[in-house]
C-alpha cells in the first residue's frame, strides 16, 4: 500500500469520482452499474459529498494513488431518529489494485469512523457469488443475516445476495 493516501472525498473530488466510478463499474459484475454507466451528473455528486460531510453518520473515503481515485468507500446513514445508529456501507476498488489490503484498509478506517460517530450497525449486500469480498467483510467481523433471493441481474442471470450486518456495540 505504499503512496496510497485514504482520506475524506471532498467537493473538490466529484469529476474524478466520476471517472472512477465508470471505470470500476466496467471491471467487474458486483456493482450496480456497468461500464460509463454512472450518469450523475456533476453537481449531484457533488451535493453526495456535501451531504456525507454535513450528517453526523455519513462518510465518503476515497484511496488515491497519486491523484487517481483508485479505491471508494461510504457509510451512508439513516436520517430517522429510530435508524440514526445505522448505515449501509459499500465499497469498490479499481481492478490494478485488487488483493493489496486496500479494501482492507479503507474498511478499517469506515469501522473507526462508525465507532466514533457512535453507530450501532452497519449493514450492506454483497452478490453471493463474489467470494473476495464476502471473504472481507467476514475477516472485518460482518455476519450473514439473511438473504435476498433473485436480487441481482447481470449478464441475463439472476443471483442471490447474501445481506451482511455488523454490530459495533457488542
Amino acid at each position: 500500500m505504499e503512496n496510497i493516501v485514504i482520506r475524506e472525498a471532498e467537493i473538490d473530488d466529484a469529476e474524478e469520482m466520476i471517472s472512477y466510478l465508470n471505470i470500476v463499474g466496467g471491471e467487474s459484475d458486483n456493482l450496480m452499474h456497468g461500464p460509463d454507466g454512472f450518469k450523475v451528473p456533476v453537481e449531484a455528486v457533488k451535493r453526495r459529498i456535501q451531504s456525507s460531510h454535513d450528517a453526523d453518520n455519513s462518510i465518503i473515503l476515497i484511496a488515491l494513488a497519486g491523484e487517481k481515485i483508485i479505491a471508494r468507500a461510504e457509510l451512508d446513514g439513516y436520517p430517522g431518529a429510530k435508524l440514526h445508529h445505522n448505515a449501509r456501507f459499500s465499497i469498490s476498488v479499481r481492478k490494478d489494485y485488487w488483493n493489496k489490503k486496500i479494501g482492507t484498509a479503507l474498511m478499517t478506517k469506515i469501522i473507526e469512523r462508525a465507532k466514533e460517530m457512535n453507530l450501532h450497525n452497519i449493514e450492506l449486500e454483497v452478490v453471493a457469488g463474489n467470494t473476495a469480498a464476502i471473504a472481507l467483510y467476514h475477516k472485518m467481523g460482518f455476519s450473514d443475516i439473511g438473504i435476498y433471493k433473485d436480487y441481482w441481474l447481470a449478464n441475463n442471470a439472476y443471483s442471490d445476495a447474501i445481506i451482511m450486518q455488523k454490530c459495533l456495540k457488542d
